[in-house]
């Protein structure tokens, strides 16, 4: 096989590389081919490098720049820094929660398993309370889907369901 690239020599090596379709292609070349090939190759690892490296530094630049900032950001009612309460894990007072907001609430997320959130504790008959109302509105959506649709039997066995959980819950 006659190389590929100058058309005289003899072929002895073949290269294969995925090409932008995601399909292997070979290029078979002879050996002072495959050398200029194996130098443009370096030449342009050392280019990717370079820019690699630009890319970092720029990168680290950032990050230096956010942590300066986080550590000049204080509360403005008790003066703690929020480099002191990453140390202690403790705010000093109710404004920190606001001061610190946008540094804070990814914390908390990663602490409370992705919720951001504190909803607390619901004592056991509110709870109860909240149920028969969540379900008496999930039924009164599907009552006016089924009424909407003119399924009226269907909307009628809702209809008691809703009423009988209304029952229900005046008498508790």
């Amino acid at each position: 096989m006659i190389c590929q690239r100058c058309g005289e020599n003899k072929a002895v090596i073949a290269l294969q590389q995925l090409n932008e379709a995601g399909k292997v292609e070979s290029l078979y070349l002879c050996e002072n081919c495959a050398a200029n090939e194996a130098l443009s190759s370096e030449k342009d690892l050392v280019k990717a490098m370079d820019t690699f490296s630009e890319v970092a530094l720029d990168f680290l630049t950032l990050l230096q720049k956010e942590e300066n900032a986080q550590k000049e950001l204080a509360c403005g009612n008790c003066q703690l820094s929020f480099e002191e309460f990453l140390q202690t894990n403790r705010v000093g007072c109710s404004e920190c929660y606001s001061a610190f907001e946008e540094q804070l609430v990814p914390i908390i997320g990663r602490v409370q398993n992705g919720y951001k959130k504190h909803v607390g504790k619901v004592p056991v008959e509110v709870e109860r309370a909240e149920g028969f109302q969540n379900e008496i509105s999930r039924l009164q959506e599907k009552l006016a889907q089924l009424v909407k649709n003119e399924a009226f039997e269907e909307a009628a066995i809702i209809r008691d369901e809703i009423k009988a959980l209304k029952a229900g819950g005046e008498e508790k």
